[in-house]
Formats: structure tokens, C-alpha cells, sequence
């Protein structure tokens, strides 16, 4: 099952809440904003979904998150974000 839901806060590189869910992006692993690079990528998070209305669909719970493929619009995020962490 899809979900529509819109990002209230991006927390980091793969993480974000939409209300009352946090959501990791599934197959992505960011940098921690301590470490290098994890606040590019939390700032190109921010820029693929922040304050939009994101399509996801759950894939697992891991620490009271939900782990989810995520869309906006046409755009596969999980994908983008691999790609941009990846340059």
C-alpha cells in the first residue's frame, strides 16, 4: 500500500517526518550531519522533497521508523539520493 503524506522536516541525509511518521529512505545510507558530507546531503534531501508531498511505500520498521521507497511526483528519491551520495 502507497501513502501520501506531506514532509514537515527533513532530519538528515535518509530521514524525514511527514505529521506524526518518520521515514528512512530504504537503500540509502547518508552521512550523520556529524560526519563529512552529511549536511550536503540533508541540504539535497531537503531540496528533492522538503515541504512537498511525497508518495511512499513502506518496505519495513527499523527504531520506531518506517523504511520506505519514496516518490515525488515521477521522482524516485531513493534513486536520487543514491546517485548524488555516490558522485
Amino acid at each position: 500500500m502507497t501513502v501520501r503524506a506531506r514532509v514537515v522536516e527533513v532530519i538528515d541525509g535518509d530521514t524525514f517526518k511527514t505529521g506524526n511518521n518518520t521515514i528512512r529512505l530504504a537503500n540509502v545510507d547518508a552521512p550523520e550531519l556529524s560526519e563529512p558530507g552529511g549536511f550536503d546531503a540533508k541540504r539535497e534531501l531537503e531540496r528533492l522533497i522538503g515541504g512537498k508531498e511525497v508518495t511512499y511505500k513502506e518496505k519495513a520498521q527499523s527504531y520506531g521508523r518506517i523504511v520506505a521507497q519514496v516518490w515525488v511526483n515521477s521522482t524516485d528519491v531513493n534513486a536520487a539520493m543514491r546517485r548524488f551520495l555516490n558522485q
